[in-house]
């Protein structure tokens, strides 16, 4: 069976003050399409890491291994084309981008996407009534979508803007870290 996601002998690893120091080693995961999977284990155990390498986080430096998505080298890929291809990562804390409205966000990454995808983009008034169709059915307050990008933004609102993020990106491989943090 043709795996949907699978990981042969990572490694990685990040220059943390100054000094090197491997986080993966040796990492194999396959995941066939539509299966779910947890990864679990204590702090510091490279969860988040292995998050991060999947996205294409340019301070982590794979040093061996191969990752393969839906048949295409993703070690090979830069980040955007990462999000293009279908891979989504949420992240365990995430960050507020003060002066960056959230609607303006959205549309922007839903039309890079769409771009890269070969369709067309969507307009303002396309996106805005499916943006704020979406922000209905998670419950979201209407004005979120107004708002700058998580700021000010609770721990449980971040996480249902990245929520709204998916469900506009539609991706096909979501990367949950730590859904619980922050609530």
């Amino acid at each position: 069976m043709t795996q949907f996601l699978d990981i042969s002998g990572l490694c990685a690893r990040i220059d943390a003050d100054g000094q090197e120091k491997e986080i993966l080693k040796g990492v194999d995961l396959s995941i066939p399409p539509g299966e779910v999977h947890a990864i679990m284990g204590p702090n510091g155990s490279g969860k988040s890491t292995l998050s991060y390498v999947l996205a294409g986080r340019e301070d982590y430096e794979v040093t061996a291994g191969t990752v393969n998505f839906q048949g295409k080298d993703l070690l090979e890929m830069e980040p955007e084309e990462r999000a293009a291809a279908g891979l989504f990562l949420a992240f365990q804390s995430p960050i507020e981008l003060p002066g960056v409205n959230n609607a303006n966000f959205l549309r922007t990454a839903v039309n890079a996407v769409r771009r890269a995808r070969g369709k067309d983009e969507l307009d303002a008034v396309t996106f805005l009534k499916t943006a704020r169709a979406a922000a209905k059915e998670l419950s979201m307050a209407p004005d979120m979508l107004k708002r700058n990008v998580n700021v000010g933004f609770s721990g449980g609102e971040k996480k249902r803007n990245e929520v709204l993020q998916m469900t506009l990106l539609q991706p096909s491989f979501a990367i949950l870290d730590e859904t619980d943090s922050g609530l």
